[in-house]
């Protein structure tokens, strides 16, 4: 919210909502609310300073002019400024007549030269603001009218000292006014026009900070927006992710079920045929045994059912256990030209940590997994060291089929593979890699890929370095 200056205040109470025909109309109904304000507060000050000094004479005039002031203010409210305009300005033109008679009346009749010069000066410089060219040239051409017809009048009634004196005051007055005049008359519109220009501009600065401060409103509700619509997107997927893990776990046991009666009948004598059909039922409920327990692994994960605990663990036994594992894999597949080949960045001994070793081992087994998947000669090679920043980071490159560029931002995606014939070709349920990122995260690590189609692909990921001493 935009606070409110003391000015703002003035304009809303005073002029908001007036009908202004322009700029310049606008800012004379600005200018002149400002000229009473200002005067009612001299005019308070000006009558205590009178009452203190007990000349009660001059407070009934200051009275009447509080009186007229208030009154225009009052005017000025109801919409009637362009009057109260011309007719402050024809009171001060009338007072200011009046008060040249009145000083050529007392005994030393220079004294008028200097009260009359200041309220001219006032009224040239103040009135223009609110009031129109053609008042400035009648108040002048009035005041020096006034003026001499008073020494003409009253020049009998001088001593013959101060005659020639108060003649040549005469002319130095009447040749001020003029001057003033020349000023005044010139220099007004472009006084106004600076003026109103300025006044244009702050208003124009109060707009823009309206305007952005309504913007930052609007952004701060679709901040609110966005951040509870995320909050039900990641309720959603806990809930799915939950829904999931539950349904999994209740297919897993009938599924296991019927994986243990396989090999019981493989036990049976069959034919040839019985045989084919039960190897059939054993690599498939294998295949959705191994859906189920990604599908499992990435629900517990992402639902965050799993806490990291950790314990000590080898890191070079852990890698020759694996590559005796995939090593085995790889002869049953027939894909005995692949070669695993491990490179341990630190002796035995040296290389026990302090990590969660079962999702560090789910890491390397599905990225270990995917190189043997996706590759038909060559070699896999894994290894590990201890990098610049104190990290130790693993590597699982292949020399296979490689990833497109254009696949390698949303490799790590669930259900994401390469393309839909590397699905129809190697098989897989695209969920191995996210499992990958998210154990990754868990132990506070990170991954990344670098691939080439056609040259194969290096997996690596770090996690902190924590010796067993």
């Amino acid at each position: 919210m935009i606070k409110k200056g003391p000015g703002k205040l003035v304009d809303d109470y005073f002029i908001k909502e007036k009908e202004f025909k322009s700029e310049t109309e606008h800012f004379r109904a600005w200018s002149l609310v400002r000229f009473l304000l200002l005067g009612i507060l001299l005019l308070g000050l000006f009558m205590i300073k009178t009452y203190a000094a007990g000349t009660y004479s001059s407070l009934y005039v200051q009275f009447t002019f509080l009186i007229v002031f208030i009154g225009c203010l009052v005017l000025v409210r109801k919409g009637m400024h362009k009057i109260v305009a011309d007719f402050l300005s024809a009171f001060l033109i009338l007072f200011e007549i009046s008060s040249v008679f009145f000083n050529y009346s007392g005994d030393i009749p220079m004294n008028f030269m200097y009260d009359e010069f200041y309220l001219l000066l006032v009224f040239l410089i103040f009135t223009p603001l609110f009031s129109s060219r053609w008042i400035i040239v009648v108040n002048t051409i009035l005041v020096m009218t006034a003026s001499i017809s008073a020494f003409i009048l009253k020049k009998d009634a001088f001593p013959p000292e101060i005659t020639e004196s108060a003649a040549v005051g005469l002319g130095v007055f009447i040749l001020s006014v003029i001057i003033v005049f020349i000023f005044s008359y010139v220099y007004t519109d472009f006084i106004q026009r600076a003026i109103a220009e300025l006044h244009r501009k702050i208003v124009s600065e109060e707009q823009k900070n309206k305007e952005l401060s309504e913007r930052a409103q609007i952004i701060h509700l679709q901040n609110e927006q966005i951040k509870l619509s995320k909050e039900k997107a990641e309720e959603s997927n806990r809930l799915k992710s939950a829904f999931l893990s539950n349904m999994s776990h209740e297919i897993r046991t009938p599924m296991n079920a019927v994986l243990g009666f396989t090999e019981i009948l493989k036990t049976t004598e069959l034919s040839s045929k019985q045989k084919e059909y039960i190897q059939i039922i054993e690599n498939s409920g294998k295949h959705l045994l191994n859906l189920i327990n990604d599908i499992i692994d990435i629900s517990k994960l992402e639902s965050n059912q799993i806490k990291c605990e950790e314990s000590k663990c080898n890191i070079n036994y852990l890698l020759n256990e694996l590559k005796d594992f995939f090593t085995l894999n790889l002869i049953k597949e027939n894909k005995e030209n692949i070669k695993i080949i491990v490179n341990k960045g630190f002796n035995d001994g040296q290389d026990i940590i302090l990590t969660d070793a079962m999702r560090l081992r789910q890491i390397l087994i599905n990225l270990i997994g995917n190189a043997v998947k996706f590759t038909d000669k060559g070699q896999i090679e894994v290894s590990y060291v201890l990098n610049k920043d104190s990290m130790l980071e693993f590597s699982v490159k292949d020399s296979g089929i490689g990833i497109p560029k254009s696949q390698l931002n949303n490799i790590f995606e669930r259900f994401i593979q390469a393309n839909e014939s590397t699905e129809k070709k190697y098989g897989g349920t695209g969920l191995g890699l996210a499992i990958a990122k998210v154990c990754t995260n868990l132990l506070n690590g990170d991954i990344r890929v670098k691939s080439e189609v056609g040259k194969g692909s290096e997996f690596i990921f770090t996690i902190p370095y924590k010796p067993v001493i």
